[in-house]
C-alpha cells in the first residue's frame, strides 16, 4: 500500500502545476460516426501516422474512452473487443493469459508482437508478451492492434500480428487521480500530470494494482495426482485453487526539449501467481517478480534534410526472479542418472520432502539504434525507410535441489537445500549473445484519386541463423464515396528463441540448437471492405488466409527422456470477420462484431483448444448529462479438443461486464460500479489434460471507482 501512500503525497505536490483541463466527456457521442472514423490514425501498420482507411493491413483501434466506459483497466480487457482476437489462457504454463490471432499465438503468445509506441515490449529470453503479466493502460491514449503479418516494418515475431500502445504526446496527458477497490481485494490506483519547465515539457504516470484473485476457482486434480497415484502418496494439493494473485507497477516519464525527446519507462511485477503451476502441479507458495526498464531516445533530424529524419537509440534492461515448487512437498519421482525426472531410465524413486524446487531467472540487456526516415518523393509518392542493429544479451542464475551433479537417482531423501548453478555447464541456459541489422523500406503510392499502393519490405540478417527477407503488399480502391476495398499480402517470420534453441537441463523441454524460423511465407492474403450506410452506420468485413511452416512444437526425445524442440508444426488458416458501428442519435452507441475461422494443421486435423467463432457486442447509452451506462459481452464457441483427448467436449460461455458512471456530484469527479463477468459465468478455458477439469475463469467482480480530474 506504499505506492497509494505516495501516490497522495505527489498529488498534493502537483496539484498546483496543474493545467490541463478535463477530456470531453461525451465525445464519442457529440460527433457523428463517420466524423469519428475521419479522426483516427494508426502508427503501427506502416512505421508512420496515417488514417485507418490508408492502411494496408486490417486494423483495429480502440481509444481511451472507449474502453474506460466499458471498465477496461487491464490490456488483456480491451483485447476482449477485437475481432477475431482471443484472450485465453497456456495449456500448459503459469502464464496468466495466452493471445492468439485468428488461431496464431506460439509459446506463451510469442507470435505476436507488442510495441509501447513502436518500441518492443516482450521477455527477451523467450520473445513471450509481457501482457500476459497484466498492462495497465492510463498512460494511452489509444491502442492499435493490426492483424496480419507485421515482419516487412517489424521483422521478428510480427507473425500473427502487431499491438501498439500509443502514449499521449505533450500537452495531451490528463491531470487525474483515480482508483478503484472491490472484490477479490483488489486495489488499482493511477495518477498524471504534466507541466512545462522553461522550454521543455515533462509529463509522468503511473500505475499501481493489486488483487488477491478468486480463490472458488478450484481445479481437482493436477499432474501430482498422477504422480500420487502412481507412487502411492498424497502430495497433491487438489482440489484447491489456480492462483492468479499479482502486483504490479508501471511508470512512465517523458521529457521534450527542443529536437531531443528522451521516454523512461518501467514496468514491475513484484508478485505473481503459478497460475495452475509451472508443471500444472498447483503451487501457492512459488513466486516470480520480473522487472523491466527501458529508456529511449530520439533526436529530430529534419532540419538537415527534406522530410522527418530521426535518430533513435533504445536500451531495455531486464530480470526476472523465480522460485518455483514444481512439485509440491513430499512427491516422490523417479530420477534417472541426469539428476532429473526420466521415467524411460530410472535409476531409483527419491522423495523431495520440501518440493522439487528450482530458481530459473533470466534476464538481460537490449541494445537499439535506428534511423528513420520519411518523405515526400513527390505528391504521390510517400517513402519511409529505416535502417537499425540491435545486440542482445541474455544472462541467467539458477539454484535447484535436482538435477546434474546435484542428484543421481540413489538419493532416498531430497530436503529443501538449493544448489546454486550460476555460471556452470549445469544451468538451464547458459549466458549468450545475439545481434542483427537491418533495412526496411515502405513506400506509398496514389496512382489515381481513388488507387493507393502501398509496398514494403525488411531485410533482416541474424548473427545466430542467417537472413530473411519478408515483403508485403497492400492495394487500396475507394470503389465510391461510402465505400473502400482493400486487398494485402504478406509473408513474416519468428526467429527462434533463446529457450527453444538453448535449453537444457531441464526435467522437461530441452532446446534444439539447429532450430529454423518460424514463416508465413506462402502469403498471408486479405480483403477488407469499411461500407459506410449513412453518417452514423459502418459495416465493415475482411477474409483472409494463411499458410504457416516450420512452427515450433515439442516432441517426445528418447535421448534426454523429456521434450525436445522441433520445426515440425504447420498450420492452415481461412476466416473472416465481421463488424458494425452504429450511432442511434447522440444518446446510444453500438458495436458489434463477429468472427469465424477454420484452422488445420498438415495433417488435416483441426487445430485444437482455438475459438471457430465468437462474437462481441457493446452498448453506450448516455442517460443524462450525469449517467452514463455501459454493457458488452463476449461469446466464445466451437472450441474443439485434439483427436486423442477423450474428454466431453468444450463449452461454449458469454461473459458480460457492465459499468454505470455519475459525473457531476463534485466538479470533476466522476463515480462508477463495474461488474465483471456480471452473470457469474461458470466458464472455463481448455487445458491439455493433465489439469481434466479445465481451466476455471473467475467469478463475478464488483469495483468502485472514483476518478478526479486535476
Amino acid at each position: 500500500m506504499k505506492a497509494i501512500k505516495y501516490g497522495v503525497i505527489i498529488l498534493a505536490s502537483y496539484c498546483a502545476s496543474s493545467h490541463s483541463e478535463p477530456n470531453d466527456r461525451n465525445s464519442i457521442f457529440d460527433l457523428t460516426l463517420k466524423e469519428l472514423l475521419e479522426i483516427q490514425v494508426i502508427t503501427a501498420a506502416s512505421g508512420f501516422e496515417q488514417s485507418v482507411a490508408r492502411a494496408p493491413a486490417t486494423v483495429t483501434v480502440i481509444n481511451n474512452e472507449e474502453w474506460r466506459s466499458q471498465g477496461a483497466y487491464f490490456l488483456s480487457e480491451v483485447l476482449d473487443a477485437v475481432p477475431g482476437l482471443h484472450v485465453g489462457k497456456p495449456l500448459d504454463d503459469y502464464t496468466h493469459h495466452s493471445y492468439s490471432i485468428r488461431g496464431l499465438s506460439g509459446f506463451n503468445s510469442n507470435q505476436i508482437k507488442l510495441l509501447i509506441d513502436g518500441e518492443p515490449f516482450e521477455f527477451m529470453q523467450s520473445g513471450s508478451l509481457f501482457i500476459g503479466l497484466r498492462m495497465p493502460l492510463s498512460s494511452y491514449k489509444r491502442i492499435e492492434i493490426v492483424k496480419g503479418p507485421g515482419s516487412a516494418v517489424y521483422g521478428a515475431d510480427a507473425f500473427a500480428g502487431v499491438i501498439n500502445l500509443v502514449s499521449y504526446e505533450h500537452n495531451e496527458l490528463p491531470a487525474q487521480f483515480s482508483a478503484r477497490v472491490g472484490s477479490f481485494n483488489t486495489v488499482d490506483v493511477s495518477m498524471s500530470n504534466d507541466f512545462s519547465i522553461g522550454k521543455s515539457h515533462i509529463q509522468w504516470s503511473f500505475d499501481y494494482s493489486k488483487s488477491d484473485d478468486d480463490k472458488n476457482r478450484i481445479v481437482s486434480a493436477d499432474l501430482q495426482s498422477i504422480f500420487d497415484s502412481a507412487f502411492g502418496t498424497s502430495a497433491s494439493l487438489t482440489p484447491g485453487p489456480i492462483d492468479e494473485h499479482y502486483e504490479v507497477f508501471t511508470g512512465l516519464i517523458k521529457w521534450q526539449w527542443q529536437n531531443i525527446n528522451v521516454d523512461l519507462f518501467t514496468w514491475r511485477n513484484f508478485d505473481l501467481g503459478m497460475g495452475a503451476g509451472v508443471a500444472q502441479a498447483l503451487d501457492p507458495n512459488g513466486s516470480s517478480k520480473t522487472y523491466q526498464n527501458q529508456l529511449n531516445i530520439k533526436y529530430n533530424l529534419s532540419h538537415y534534410v527534406s522530410g522527418d529524419l530521426n535518430a533513435s537509440f533504445s536500451f531495455k534492461e531486464q530480470q526476472t526472479k523465480n522460485f518455483l515448487y514444481v512439485f509440491p512437498a513430499g512427491t516422490v519421482l523417479p530420477i534417472g542418472a541426469s539428476g532429473n525426472v526420466d521415467f524411460s531410465e530410472t535409476v531409483g524413486l527419491t522423495e523431495f520432502k520440501d518440493g522439487f524446487i528450482g530458481t530459473p531467472s533470466p534476464g538481460g540487456e537490449t541494445f537499439t539504434l535506428r534511423l528513420t526516415h520519411l518523405l515526400n518523393l513527390n505528391e504521390n509518392n510517400l517513402l519511409r525507410w529505416e535502417i537499425g542493429y540491435e545486440r542482445q544479451n541474455f544472462s541467467t542464475s539458477e539454484r535447484k535441489n535436482f538435477g546434474p551433479s546435484i542428484l543421481d537417482g540413489t538419493q532416498a531423501v531430497v530436503n529443501d537445500e538449493l544448489t546454486d548453478v550460476t555460471g556452470t555447464d549445469l544451468i538451464y541456459v547458459e549466458d549468450s549473445k545475439r545481434s542483427f541489422h537491418y533495412l526496411s523500406v515502405q513506400n506509398e503510392w496514389q496512382m489515381t484519386p481513388d488507387k493507393l499502393l502501398s509496398l514494403g519490405v525488411r531485410y533482416d540478417d541474424y548473427s545466430d541463423f542467417g537472413s530473411t527477407t519478408n515483403p508485403r503488399l497492400g492495394i487500396i480502391w475507394q470503389v465510391k464515396e461510402d465505400i473502400t476495398f482493400k486487398f494485402f499480402a504478406g509473408s513474416a517470420f519468428r526467429a527462434p528463441d533463446i529457450i527453444q534453441t538453448r535449453n537444457k537441463n531441464n526435467p522437461v523441454r530441452i532446446g534444439n540448437p539447429s532450430l529454423e524460423p518460424e514463416t508465413i511465407d506462402t502469403l498471408e492474403t486479405g480483403v477488407n471492405l469499411d461500407y459506410m450506410v449513412n453518417n452514423n452506420l459502418m459495416i465493415s468485413g475482411s477474409i483472409y488466409n494463411y499458410h504457416a511452416k516450420n512452427l515450433v512444437a515439442y516432441v517426445f526425445d528418447s535421448q534426454s527422456g523429456g521434450e525436445k524442440a522441433e520445426n515440425i508444426g504447420e498450420q492452415k488458416g481461412q476466416g473472416g470477420e465481421l463488424w458494425l458501428k452504429w450511432k442511434s442519435d447522440n444518446s446510444i452507441t453500438l458495436d458489434f462484431s463477429y468472427s469465424f475461422l477454420t484452422a488445420e494443421n498438415k495433417e488435416g486435423l483441426d487445430i485444437a483448444d482455438i475459438p471457430n467463432k465468437m462474437a462481441y457486442l457493446s452498448v453506450n447509452w448516455l442517460m443524462s448529462d450525469d449517467w452514463r451506462w455501459n454493457i458488452s459481452g463476449k461469446w466464445v464457441a466451437d472450441r474443439k479438443r485434439v483427436s486423442t483427448d477423450t474428454r466431453s467436449k468444450i463449452d461454449d460461455y458469454y461473459l458480460v461486464t457492465s459499468k454505470i458512471e455519475h459525473r457531476g456530484l463534485v466538479k470533476n469527479l466522476t463515480l462508477a460500479l463495474s461488474f465483471n463477468n456480471l452473470f457469474d459465468e461458470k466458464a472455463r478455458e481448455p487445458s491439455n489434460g493433465v489439469i481434466p477439469d479445465d481451466y476455471p475463469l473467475a467469478g463475478r467482480q464488483i469495483l468502485l471507482e472514483f476518478s478526479y480530474n486535476l
